[in-house]
């Protein structure tokens, strides 16, 4: 291998998994991390949490001693799709 491949072989990136690519997406939403997989969001009126798996994508909203979940299941849903899921099911 010459310098000249080993130098472009820094600046290439490698494709994200669709697991990656996900919490990613989850992350720019404004959800911290917690655990692996697991990610929350709070405010005032409540906590949203939400686990993601190879399974599929969980989410469960608490407000005010309520508590509702919803499930997308595998294969992981790609950027738009997860968006709109966990737009239509948070607070």
């Amino acid at each position: 291998m010459n310098i000249i491949d080993q130098l472009k072989s820094l600046f290439t990136k490698t494709p994200n998994s669709p697991y990656k690519e996900c919490a990613r997406t989850i992350r720019r939403m404004g959800y911290k991390k917690q655990d692996e997989g697991t990610f929350i969001n709070e405010s005032s009126s409540g906590r949203t949490v939400i686990w993601l798996s190879e399974e599929g994508v969980r989410i469960k909203v608490y407000a005010h001693g309520y508590g509702e979940s919803d499930f997308l299941p595998a294969p992981l849903p790609d950027k738009a799709t997860l968006k709109s899921f966990i737009r239509s099911n948070e607070l």
